[in-house]
Order: C-alpha cells, then structure tokens, then sequence
C-alpha cells in the first residue's frame, strides 16, 4: 500500500495548480487523485512555536494519507514541518491541533476541566484495512477472464474512486492527548463509576467511531468526573 500513496501523493502535487480553484462540493470526497481533507487548500492562520510563538496566513489542508498539514507557497505543494505547527484556524471557525505522531485532528469540542482546557479532537485517518481490500477488489475484477480492464486501468479508475476514511476520536485532558478508546477512557475516569460506564456504553449503543457517542461519554463521564 505505500506504492499507492507515493502515487497518490505524486499525481496531487502534479494537479496542485488547477486543483487550488476547484469548487467546493457538499458531496465531494477526497480521491486518490486529490487525498486532502478539503477539496481546496483554504487560507489559514497557521500558529508556530511553543514559547515563541508566531503566526502566518497561508493557504493549507490536511494530507488524508498520513494527517500531516501541507501548505501551498507559490503554486508548490509542501508539508508542514512536523512538531513545528500547534495549531490551524481556518476562517469558518475549523480549527486543528497536532495530536499522536504529528497528526492534525478538527477540535470538535472544547472545555475546562480541573483549571485546564479539555478537548475533544476529530482526526478524519485513512482505513487502511478498507484501502487495501478495496485495491484487492481493483485487481482481482480486472484480471477476471470476463474483464478487459488492464491492471493499469483498474489502478487509474481506483485512483479516481473516494478513499475510505475512519472517524478516530482523542481526548485532551488534564494535558494529556490519548485516543478515545473504552481501554484509554476507563483508566482515566473516575475508578468509582467504571461499572457504571460500562453498563452506559452498552446501553446507550456506544460506537467509537460516532461523534454524538463521544460527546455522551465526554459529557458523562469526564465533565461530571
């Protein structure tokens, strides 16, 4: 699956140009052709810096691939040094903040817990396991004796089709950032209601992939530790 994204990551920045004008589209979705969160780079304020910190208006999106910023500076196509950007403000109020190994999640919700901002982080990651059986399926129709798609033409057409993509949910608390994971909410609520919180993910039909879901154990568990 690397090949595939080196292609997909060369055939973007060979588009760069006319892509940067696209229209935006409700029902758009991003491609293997264009592998960004938005379907045009859209200026933000981009924060640098820890102690330093400064900032620069630059138009960027979110590389689906491997979740990293990528910034357009002069019709060229480049990605954000990793750890050096701490946060992302677009006009519409999206706002993105490095989480994991030099991901960028969409702050969905943002609180005060203990004195300390608290957050909830969306990060829109590329299903890998989706991908790959999605490339399966390219190969094994075009090499079918009732086909005449050549390999290359299936990889084209593939290349052209939505890339599937998974909801992974982080939260921010206490200054700690961890994915939202039953294992990882569990060992940080508080130890007298884990019964409880079991019984609430089942009843209540939690899906970790589900924003609404998040939002109820946030509000629940975390909000009224």
């Amino acid at each position: 699956m690397n090949k595939i994204l080196t292609l997909i990551l060369l055939t973007a920045m060979a588009i760069l140009p006319a892509s940067l004008h696209a229209q935006e589209n409700k029902d758009w979705a991003p491609t293997g052709v264009w592998p960004f969160i938005n379907q045009q780079f859209r200026t933000a304020t981009v924060y640098t810096g820890v102690f330093n910190r400064s900032k620069t208006v630059v138009p960027c999106n979110i590389h689906v691939g491997n979740q990293a910023l990528w910034y357009n500076q002069n019709d060229t196509l480049m990605e954000a040094i990793p750890g050096s950007v701490v946060r992302v403000e677009f006009p519409n109020g999206d706002r993105y903040m490095p989480v994991g190994d030099n991901q960028f999640g969409l702050i969905v919700k943002e609180d005060s817990i203990d004195g300390s901002i608290a957050r909830i982080i969306l990060v829109r990651a590329l299903d890998q396991k989706a991908l790959d059986q999605k490339y399966i399926d390219h190969i094994t129709k075009s090499q079918s004796i009732f086909s005449t798609i050549s390999d290359a033409e299936a990889g084209k057409k593939m290349e052209e089709e939505p890339i599937p993509l998974v909801n992974v949910f982080y939260f921010q608390v206490r200054g700690e950032i961890f994915p939202a994971t039953s294992k990882n909410i569990l060992s940080r609520i508080n130890p007298e209601r884990k019964k409880e919180f079991r019984t609430f993910r089942r009843e209540a039909e939690i899906i970790s992939t589900n924003e609404s879901s998040m939002l109820k154990i946030w509000n629940e568990f975390f909000l009224k530790y």
